[in-house]
């Protein structure tokens, strides 16, 4: 998981994505499955205080 704050749109999905695909390559993990994205905030929330996270299970 990676987590991030603000707005969002494909291409910040993206660029967390890769990130996180790096980071697992990194420390030699597999990810299985497609990533997902995951909001916590209703859209009232301030930026700075909004919770992203691109998630990626681990294969066994």
């Amino acid at each position: 998981m990676i987590s991030f704050s603000g707005f969002y749109n494909n291409q910040k999905v993206a660029e967390k994505t890769l990130e996180l695909e790096q980071w697992l390559k990194t420390r030699h993990l597999m990810g299985a499955g497609n990533p997902n994205f995951a909001r916590y905030n209703p859209p009232w929330t301030l930026p700075f205080m909004r919770r992203n996270e691109v998630l990626i299970n681990l294969r066994d």
